[in-house]
């Protein structure tokens, strides 16, 4: 399902950090299935946010993990799969230059409403990549909700701001300047923001 050569093939930003936007990601069919059966069950609430983790990595999948996979949806199950191969990391890795095949993989759904807050932040130094795939399939930037790359730890540094629209992604590569954040999203929107995370962190 998903295109792996998009990844592979995509533009590595250096400023303000390493950074890559990242589209055409599945087919039209495909974006459709995912975007009109993104998860509405199995989440809780983190701190602002509404969280539901799905997989670690496929070596680690529990009983419980199995079960809640084949609760998803037929198309969900397909990405998931593809998220957890080989071929996923190698994409990224021709992408990046990163290693990440001894890397735990963290796989989680996100739905974001007018309560949240996301303040500009970098990602927990054990965090090394970031995956984000948005599944909104219209999103009107004046909603709030955007994710924006920073140039420093102020909101008003932004360099590039991005919708959360479906078949586009961003990947985020830690280090100790990769400020972002998300700015809020009005009272008013009419939908949630649709995001699925995935994150590579050191083995330690």
């Amino acid at each position: 399902m998903l295109n792996m050569n998009a990844i592979a093939q995509a533009t590595m930003q250096e400023f303000p950090y390493r950074w890559a936007f990242v589209q055409n990601l599945f087919s039209e069919k495909s974006c459709l299935e995912l975007a009109n059966s993104f998860p509405q069950e199995g989440f809780h609430v983190s701190g602002s946010i509404v969280i539901r983790k799905v997989f670690v990595e496929a070596e680690n999948q529990t009983e419980q993990q199995i079960k809640e996979l084949l609760k998803l949806n037929k198309c969900w199950q397909d990405l998931i799969n593809d998220l957890l191969t080989s071929a996923y990391r190698d994409a990224l890795e021709q992408l990046t230059s990163l290693n990440l095949m001894d890397d735990f993989l963290w796989i989680y759904f996100f739905r974001y409403d007018t309560n949240m807050i996301f303040n500009p932040h970098t990602d927990v130094p054990s965090s090394r990549l970031v995956h984000l795939f948005y599944f909104n399939q219209e999103w009107d930037s004046n909603w709030g909700g955007c994710l924006r790359i920073l140039k420093d730890d102020r909101p008003e540094s932004m360099f590039q701001e991005i919708p959360p629209l479906v078949n586009t992604s961003v990947i985020l590569v830690n280090s100790d300047n990769a400020w972002h954040n998300v700015n809020p999203i009005v009272s008013d929107a009419p939908q949630e923001r649709l995001v699925l995370k995935v994150a590579f962190s050191k083995r330690e």
